[in-house]
């Protein structure tokens, strides 16, 4: 029997359509965060990936709420990451309330305080600035 509220301690998250100056397949995606987590020898599970048409990030909000306390968060890049400052706040406060890690591979990063998230932040928003 499956739970719904069973919590996790490793999850990654994928996006299906261009993010930042990326743009990979799903199936690219999935094997470079295997290998991610085969390397830092962390339990690899399945990513979950946003639907296509929303720009809410409502499966990453789901996934936030499903990792344990001090749990893991595996991301290829800061781009997955919303570009609406309202909802990375959002994501960002939820990720610290829970003291989770978040790695960002492409970026070569690992944020886990405010610090470090409002350096991410910046990066976001420097990123809108340059490329309009």
């Amino acid at each position: 029997m499956k739970s719904s509220n069973k919590k996790l301690k490793f999850a990654s998250y994928i996006h299906n359509k261009k993010f930042g100056n990326y743009y990979l397949p799903a199936r690219f995606q999935y094997v470079i965060l295997r290998d991610y987590f085969a390397k830092k020898k962390m339990e690899f599970t399945l990513p979950q990936g946003e639907v296509i048409f929303t720009n809410k990030s409502i499966r990453l909000i789901d996934i936030i709420e499903k990792l344990d306390e001090k749990a893991n968060l595996v991301l290829l890049s800061i781009y997955l990451i919303p570009d609406e400052n309202k909802l990375r706040v959002k994501i960002f406060e939820k990720l610290m309330k829970k003291k989770i890690k978040t790695h960002f591979i492409f970026e070569n990063l690992v944020a886990s305080n405010v610090k470090e998230y409002s350096n991410i932040s910046n990066l976001i928003k420097l990123k809108k600035i340059i490329y309009k």
